[in-house]
């Protein structure tokens, strides 16, 4: 299995990682590691992911690692 797929298919315009939610470098690469370059399995526990897989567009403060299920951010997300 090649590296590039593990990674997020995302991940190019997720703005985490376009300077747009996170303030410093060493955030950024933990997130990376634990989400974005982590497969499935990391996807798959990456809040932003999984919200956008229901068709909704997760807002720019919505974290990977956010604390809410991902049905109480859409409910968010649409009120």
């Amino acid at each position: 299995m090649k590296a590039e797929e593990n990674y997020c298919p995302k991940v190019p315009q997720c703005p985490l990682f376009n300077g747009h939610v996170l303030a410093s470098e060493q955030a950024l690469q933990i997130y990376m590691h634990l989400f974005c370059k982590a497969g499935e399995a990391g996807r798959m526990s990456c809040k932003r992911y999984l919200v956008s897989l229901q068709g909704v567009k997760p807002a720019l403060d919505i974290l990977p690692d956010d604390s809410r299920t991902v049905e109480e951010i859409i409910v968010s997300l649409r009120s």
